[in-house]
Protein backbone atom coordinates (compact mmCIF):
# COMPACT_ATOMS: atom_id res chain seq x y z
CA UNK A 1 0.00 0.00 0.00
CA UNK A 2 1.43 3.32 -1.00
CA UNK A 3 2.51 5.71 1.78
CA UNK A 4 0.79 8.63 0.05
CA UNK A 5 -2.54 6.80 0.25
CA UNK A 6 -2.10 6.18 4.00
CA UNK A 7 -1.06 9.78 4.60
CA UNK A 8 -3.80 11.44 2.58
CA UNK A 9 -6.67 9.18 3.60
CA UNK A 10 -5.77 8.38 7.21
CA UNK A 11 -3.21 11.04 8.20
CA UNK A 12 -0.39 8.52 8.73
CA UNK A 13 3.00 10.18 8.31
CA UNK A 14 6.31 9.01 6.88
CA UNK A 15 7.41 7.88 10.36
CA UNK A 16 5.53 4.65 9.69
CA UNK A 17 6.26 1.83 7.26
CA UNK A 18 3.44 -0.24 5.75
CA UNK A 19 3.84 -3.98 6.40
CA UNK A 20 0.73 -5.78 5.16
CA UNK A 21 -3.07 -5.83 5.10
CA UNK A 22 -5.08 -8.70 6.59
CA UNK A 23 -8.68 -9.01 5.47
CA UNK A 24 -10.72 -10.21 8.41
CA UNK A 25 -14.44 -10.79 8.76
CA UNK A 26 -16.12 -7.44 8.34
CA UNK A 27 -13.06 -5.35 7.55
CA UNK A 28 -9.33 -4.95 7.17
CA UNK A 29 -6.31 -4.70 9.47
CA UNK A 30 -3.44 -2.55 8.20
CA UNK A 31 -0.11 -3.41 9.86
CA UNK A 32 2.45 -0.63 10.37
CA UNK A 33 5.83 -0.40 12.06
CA UNK A 34 7.87 2.61 13.12
CA UNK A 35 10.81 3.53 10.90
CA UNK A 36 14.04 3.24 12.89
CA UNK A 37 15.18 6.72 11.85
CA UNK A 38 11.98 8.24 13.32
CA UNK A 39 12.58 6.84 16.82
CA UNK A 40 13.98 9.33 19.33
CA UNK A 41 14.56 9.06 23.07
CA UNK A 42 11.83 11.11 24.81
CA UNK A 43 14.27 12.02 27.59
CA UNK A 44 17.39 13.26 25.73
CA UNK A 45 16.08 13.32 22.08
CA UNK A 46 18.96 11.10 20.90
CA UNK A 47 18.41 8.91 17.84
CA UNK A 48 20.83 6.29 19.13
CA UNK A 49 18.46 3.62 20.41
CA UNK A 50 18.58 -0.15 20.78
CA UNK A 51 15.42 -2.08 19.92
CA UNK A 52 14.22 -4.80 22.30
CA UNK A 53 11.11 -6.35 20.72
CA UNK A 54 7.68 -4.91 20.03
CA UNK A 55 4.13 -4.88 21.32
CA UNK A 56 1.06 -4.52 19.15
CA UNK A 57 -1.30 -1.60 19.54
CA UNK A 58 -4.67 -1.72 17.79
CA UNK A 59 -6.23 1.57 16.68
CA UNK A 60 -9.68 1.69 15.12
CA UNK A 61 -9.86 3.87 12.05
CA UNK A 62 -12.67 5.39 10.05
CA UNK A 63 -14.82 2.75 8.32
CA UNK A 64 -14.47 2.48 4.56
CA UNK A 65 -17.92 1.82 3.19
CA UNK A 66 -19.41 -0.67 5.62
CA UNK A 67 -16.06 -2.29 6.41
CA UNK A 68 -14.16 -1.64 9.62
CA UNK A 69 -10.54 -0.45 9.47
CA UNK A 70 -8.08 -1.30 12.22
CA UNK A 71 -4.44 -0.25 12.33
CA UNK A 72 -2.18 -2.78 14.02
CA UNK A 73 0.85 -0.74 15.04
CA UNK A 74 3.96 -2.66 16.02
CA UNK A 75 5.34 -0.39 18.77
CA UNK A 76 9.05 -0.98 19.48
CA UNK A 77 10.46 -1.29 22.99
CA UNK A 78 13.64 0.77 23.07
CA UNK A 79 16.59 1.69 25.25
CA UNK A 80 18.57 4.87 24.65
CA UNK A 81 22.28 4.28 24.12
CA UNK A 82 23.04 7.83 25.32
CA UNK A 83 21.11 8.15 28.60
CA UNK A 84 20.13 4.50 29.23
CA UNK A 85 16.37 5.17 29.61
CA UNK A 86 13.91 2.49 28.43
CA UNK A 87 10.73 3.47 26.59
CA UNK A 88 8.07 2.36 24.11
CA UNK A 89 8.31 4.43 20.95
CA UNK A 90 5.19 5.52 19.10
CA UNK A 91 6.22 8.31 16.73
CA UNK A 92 3.34 10.75 16.48
CA UNK A 93 0.64 8.41 17.78
CA UNK A 94 -2.07 9.72 20.07
CA UNK A 95 -1.79 8.52 23.65
CA UNK A 96 -3.96 5.50 24.45
CA UNK A 97 -7.60 6.44 24.91
CA UNK A 98 -7.18 9.92 23.38
CA UNK A 99 -9.63 11.04 20.69
CA UNK A 100 -8.17 11.04 17.19
CA UNK A 101 -8.70 13.87 14.66
CA UNK A 102 -9.97 11.62 11.84
CA UNK A 103 -12.64 14.12 10.86
CA UNK A 104 -10.17 16.99 10.52
CA UNK A 105 -10.47 18.40 6.97
CA UNK A 106 -6.74 19.23 6.75
CA UNK A 107 -5.88 15.50 6.75
CA UNK A 108 -7.34 15.22 3.28
CA UNK A 109 -5.87 18.50 1.99
CA UNK A 110 -3.60 18.22 -1.00
CA UNK A 111 -0.06 18.88 0.27
CA UNK A 112 1.20 19.71 -3.24
CA UNK A 113 -0.57 23.08 -3.13
CA UNK A 114 -2.96 22.38 -6.01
Amino acid sequence: MEGTFLKRLFGIGNEWEYQKTDYVKGGAEIHLKARKEAIRCPHCRSGKVALHGTRDRRIRGVPVGFKSMTFVVHVPRCQCRECGESFDSSPLLPREGAPTPWDSPDLLADSSGS
